[in-house]
């Protein structure tokens, strides 16, 4: 299958992820529609867009013309029926099981027969989600890192019913667009989430013990890994509350008190402190 259309589905706390997926796919010589919840958001998701373009095209990563052609394939919706011609569906809503099962189980409704499904999930397994629709053979795990500016790597992993040509599909798919491809197993946290939410929480531990300030930690991962995302600037990246709802998730699969989180995070996101998206976070965003 050659894919041409591709449709983003992203919710309000996971906007500037989706954001970033749909660059991706548009950067990628895809055309990308991103469904968004309302005309509000919509707005923003363009401003959020050409704002993370402007700024590659001052990192010399991109060219100016390069980015005009990538916002003319860009288009961004509150219409779930625009998928209907989308040969991938990208599925990157909050992580929660009941949502990301309504939102496949509506795609699988409006989507051609031969529509590939991919989620974002890394908490939920494909398994999981694919019997919320009547195609579980076309469903696989596609979850975006984002521990770089700009995204490199993509976790691809495959249900119990994922068929090989899904699975070749989308692993074709991401090498087009530019990104590395990584299997996982299709279990709660597939690899990367398991490991990176213990740090987070470590570090988020340390950071409410008093221990070290966010900005130390900052620079230490920048004298480490000079264009990488420090963990807390990740953190704030995802939304903290997306974060606590992927400790929670954890938790709940493993028991591992390790997966508790930090109570840095609970009172951030009890104090609506939710990163990058509300303009404070870890950082200070204003």
């Amino acid at each position: 299958m050659e894919t041409k259309n591709v449709f983003v589905v992203s919710s309000e706390q996971t906007s500037e992820v989706a954001c970033a997926i749909t660059e991706v796919m548009a950067c990628g010589n895809l055309n990308a529609t991103l469904k968004c919840d309302d005309r509000s958001a919509c707005d923003k998701a363009n401003e959020t867009i050409k704002r993370h373009l402007d700024d590659n095209v001052a990192k010399g990563e991109l060219k100016a013309e390069q980015v005009e052609t990538a916002l003319n394939r860009i288009q961004i919706t509150t219409d779930l029926d625009a998928a209907k011609n989308a040969e991938v569906a990208i599925e990157s809503v909050f992580e929660d099981e009941s949502l990301k099962r309504k939102t496949l189980s509506e795609l699988d409704s409006i989507c051609s027969p031969g529509t590939i499904f991919a989620t974002n999930s890394s908490t939920i397994t494909v398994t999981n989600l694919a019997n919320a629709t009547s195609r579980p053979q076309q469903i696989v795990g596609m979850h975006f890192i984002y521990f770089s500016p700009v995204m490199k790597v993509v976790e691809l992993a495959r249900g119990l019913q994922t068929s090989d040509a899904t699975f070749s599909a989308i692993e074709k798919l991401s090498n087009d667009v530019g990104l590395e491809s990584v299997i996982s197993e299709d279990v709660s946290g597939l690899l990367s989430t398991r490991i990176w939410m213990i740090h987070l929480n470590e570090a988020a531990n340390n950071v409410f013990n008093k221990l070290v300030e966010p900005e130390a930690l900052k620079k230490l991962n920048r004298t480490i890994s000079p264009n990488a995302l420090s963990i807390l600037e990740s953190a704030d990246f995802i939304g903290l509350d997306n974060c606590v709802a992927l400790l929670q998730n954890l938790y709940c699969v493993y028991g591992d008190p390790r997966y508790t989180p930090s109570p840095a995070l609970i009172q951030m996101v009890d104090a609506g402190h939710l990163g990058l998206r509300t303009g404070r976070g870890f950082f200070n965003y204003n």
